[in-house]
């Protein structure tokens, strides 16, 4: 009997029912072990030598599965493919003494379809311990920076929650932006149009300098004296042309611009939309939320669009980097009701459309110019320009309703007559403020995983830090004063930049490019002087059930 460990009871009872008889499948439930709650649970004087326990409550889960590897001929993990689920399989193992005879396989499963799961199995691997390795080192420096902030800010903001390190950058991300919103200085600029109507059509053309470029109007008087000259002015057609012009194609998702979209078309929140993407995982709708779907998910967009539009609805050569895809090309976006499938649909129409070549336009335009008498321009043009679906493209796949636009027949010295001038002042947008869904991209950014920034929020939320307003998230008073705190007492630690860093170096330990050791101990020699590991006070009671009996907690 061979044993499948996986992380979800609901992805048990799918690879269940695919792998037959000889297996034994059984979950996780994610972590098993992790850093003890009550105390910090590193040897700082050990190279940082970390010391796991069994999570609370998960203590019956814990001897079954020792109980399933100890019984069984060999062990399969199909854990999620990232750092943590790599991690998650190893804790998982490490707590039965049997795991070390036994041979172990992980497996990667993008998508739960008989197709990938066949894929999977055909291609098992050893357990990655450099993957390993990097989320040790992450979860160690998290508890290091966690608990030693989280007891700074418990004495000077009066904050009764754990403060995680993702937060307190996420905080500083905001009350930096926030500030340059406040700091917006409107500029106000003026712009000229001129409406003409020949031959029973009307127009808009924008004036603009004798280069073409837009005008450069700073103050209401320049506006007023342009706007008398076009009045006093004789229009004359100087030339007019056509070309084609392509439209960029909608690139293939990332994790966090799916985020964004959804957050913008489907009003879902950052959690919502990953809670949906678990769900449409596990029921084999998509692949593994921010893993790159396999090669052959291209070549079946491909089939599928050559099948359905024929080969001129075929991108050359398509390069298509996703993060996330539909599970089966073939199936369709089904437009019934529900957030999920809405959210399936995004992510369909989103990869097939970045298989598909860009739409073309016909672009037609008319320089017209202004002076005082024909052929004696002031230094100005006017430049009225139209568009027209030319070829549709990926637009087949969702069809545009945009009108065609059209010019009326001109020619080369025809006057015109305006219908219409208008001289208006535009004042420059301050940045837009941050949405959940904007803030975890920009966090995503910095090396951040999403589902660990969308828990940040959830963090800060629960500190009283941030509040959504009209959509946006703002700072509350406790906020502000922790946003100052932090850059005042832990500026470079906190900050975006560093954050950046961290990540970038967890990411060449799974690599195999840097050790843990190596990251660890430059960052103690960085920050650990200002840096006071304390535990947070525990409102927990004591657990009145028998304690769970197992090997001691093991240390690496």
């Amino acid at each position: 009997m061979n044993l499948m460990i996986v992380e979800t009871p609901a992805q048990a009872k799918i690879l269940t029912d695919a792998l037959g008889d000889g297996w034994r499948v059984e979950s996780c439930n994610g972590f098993v072990r992790d850093l003890p709650a009550d105390k910090l649970g590193i040897d700082m004087d050990s190279d940082f030598r970390p010391t796991f326990a069994v999570v609370q409550g998960k203590g019956n889960l814990v001897r079954r599965l020792m109980k399933a590897i100890r019984e069984s001929e060999a062990v399969y993990a199909a854990t999620p493919p990232t750092l943590a689920g790599e991690a998650m399989a190893w804790h998982a193992l490490a707590l039965s003494p049997d795991a070390k005879d036994k041979p172990i396989y992980l497996v990667t499963l993008p998508a739960l379809t008989p197709d990938s799961i066949r894929a999977a199995f055909a291609a098992p691997r050893p357990l990655d311990m450099r993957l390993v390795e990097a989320e040790i080192t992450q979860r160690i420096i998290n508890r290091l920076i966690g608990w030693s902030v989280s007891a700074a800010v418990r004495k000077v903001g009066g904050v009764k929650t754990a403060f995680t390190y993702n937060g307190m950058v996420a905080l500083r991300v905001l009350a930096a932006h926030e500030a340059q919103v406040a700091a917006h200085t409107p500029e106000t600029r003026w712009h000229a149009s001129i409406t003409f109507e020949r031959d029973g059509t009307s127009f808009t053309a924008q004036v603009l300098n004798a280069k073409g470029a837009p005008l450069a109007l700073r103050n209401a008087e320049q506006a007023a004296q342009l706007e008398t000259l076009l009045k006093q002015g004789v229009f004359w057609v100087d030339g007019t042309g056509q070309a084609l012009k392509p439209q960029s194609v909608p690139t293939a998702l990332t994790l966090s611009e799916l985020i964004e979209i959804a957050h913008r078309e489907l009003s879902l929140s950052p959690e919502r939309t990953l809670a949906l993407l678990h769900t449409l995982y596990e029921a084999g709708w998509v692949t593994y939320p921010g893993s790159r779907p396999p090669h052959h998910l291209s070549e079946a967009a491909n089939a599928f669009i050559r099948h359905k539009f024929g080969t001129e609805y075929l991108a050359p050569d398509a390069l298509v980097t996703a993060e996330i895809a539909p599970a089966d090309v073939n199936r369709e976006p089904e437009y019934l009701p529900g957030d999920g499938t809405a959210l399936y649909a995004l992510i369909w129409l989103k990869f097939i459309a970045a298989h598909m070549p860009p739409a073309q336009e016909r672009i037609m335009a008319a320089r017209i110019l202004v002076g005082n008498a024909a052929g004696n321009s002031y230094p100005l043009e006017l430049r009225a320009t139209v568009k027209m679906l030319y070829f549709d493209g990926w637009h087949r796949l969702v069809p545009t309703i945009d009108e065609d636009e059209a010019l009326p027949f001109l020619r080369q010295g025809d006057e015109l007559h305006p219908a219409q001038i208008v001289v208006d002042a535009v004042n420059s947008a301050p940045p837009e403020r941050y949405t959940a869904a904007s803030l975890v991209s920009a966090l995503a950014q910095l090396g951040t995983d999403e589902g660990a920034a969308s828990q940040a929020l959830d963090t800060l939320h629960a500190a009283e830090g941030i509040v959504a307003v009209d959509g946006n998230l703002a700072l509350t008073e406790r906020g502000t004063a922790l946003a100052a705190y932090l850059a005042s007492t832990f500026d470079e630690l906190s900050s975006p930049q560093y954050a950046a860093e961290l990540n970038a170096e967890i990411a060449h330990i799974a690599a195999g490019e840097l050790s843990r050791l190596d990251v660890l101990h430059a960052f103690w020699s960085r920050f650990g002087a200002a840096l006071r590991p304390t535990p947070a006070p525990s409102s927990r009671t004591v657990g009145e059930h028998k304690p769970v009996v197992l090997r001691p907690a093991e240390e690496v």
